[in-house]
């Protein structure tokens, strides 16, 4: 009997172990016969406090209290690529989502407008531009954000990340000043100014902290997973490459932060800060995707203790 139970509870840990670790690797994102790999990278430490935008390198542009998030989530560890949104194109079956991008390969998605950004998200979510936590109109209109009610529906939903998402996946370390001492960094390179990340110095170079200018301007962005150092929570590219649009609304604006490559590293800290209307489009402009919400520990210890249960029974 002991050992009955004794392996019970083994085989429970196992499997939720499995299941968590499971969590860290790429999504694949299956809707009919298009497959999309992502990885995604979790950030916990829910409940962490926010700072005023860019507080340790000097405020740029609105201000703003930023980073403060309640809740485990994920994020894209890259920028989602040319690659991945031609499949999305090619795959959805409306009109509403039909513009090829600008650049090509493993290099960032861009030159689109946030709102064919939301349709994205959408498909990745139910393999419909118009369904998901962004509500589309008839033109490609995003009427509302719900992502509430588009959870209770898919369970968990892929969306363009809030400004707070964005910013504590970037800044925020929860080990700054030693073991559980948070901070932020003043650039997503876990540098502070002065001491400024290394960019591009000349054609060829191949050893930076983030793909920015530095004394050379290359012309084009690097692939997604070369684009220099990570940050506290392991993602890549949030520091220049190309800029990133995020969720929240300026006025009737959308917001963009990260820097571009082009820029020099004045343009990745935490300090800038600009927008632009939800129609337009640049070469520069990209994005990455969340997902929420993050499955919790407790429900994956009762996945698997379930499945473990079942496993067992069957043997007997």
């Amino acid at each position: 009997m002991f050992q009955n139970v004794l392996f019970r509870s083994f085989a429970a840990v196992a499997l939720a172990a499995a299941l968590l670790t499971a969590t860290a690797r790429a999504d694949s994102i299956t809707h009919g016969a298009t497959t999309i790999n992502m990885e995604f990278v979790t950030v916990g430490n829910p409940g962490n406090a926010g700072e005023l935008s860019g507080a340790g390198a000097g405020g740029y542009g609105p201000d703003a209290i930023v980073g403060a998030v309640d809740y485990k989530y994920r994020i894209g560890k890259y920028e989602v690529t040319e690659n991945q949104w031609d499949a999305v194109v090619a795959a959805n079956t409306s009109d509403l989502l039909s513009d090829p991008g600008y650049w090509s390969g493993e290099q960032p998605a861009a030159q689109f407008s946030w709102l064919e950004a939301a349709m994205f998200c959408n498909w990745l979510t139910s393999g419909d531009v118009t369904l998901g936590a962004y509500a589309i109109n008839g033109i490609g209109v995003v009427t509302g954000i719900d992502r509430d009610s588009a959870i209770s529906t898919y369970g968990s939903v892929y969306v363009i990340p809030t400004e707070n998402e964005w910013y504590k996946a970037a800044y925020y370390d929860p080990n700054k000043g030693g073991a559980g001492v948070p901070g932020y960094w003043d650039y997503p390179t876990k540098h502070d100014s002065p001491s400024v990340p290394d960019g591009i110095d000349y054609y060829g170079d191949t050893t930076f902290d983030a793909v920015f200018d530095d004394g050379y301007d290359q012309g084009h962005p690097n692939d997604v997973d070369n684009a220099g150092v990570l940050s506290a929570y392991g993602t890549m590219g949030q520091g220049a490459n190309v800029w990133e649009w995020n969720e929240t609304a300026i006025g009737s604006s959308r917001g963009f932060r990260g820097g571009v490559w082009s820029d020099n590293s004045s343009i990745l800290a935490a300090s800038r800060r600009w927008y632009s209307y939800p129609t337009i489009e640049y070469r520069y402009v990209g994005f990455r995707v969340a997902n929420v919400p993050e499955p919790g520990s407790i429900t994956l210890l009762l996945w698997g203790a379930i499945a473990a249960m079942k496993w067992w029974r069957r043997r007997r």
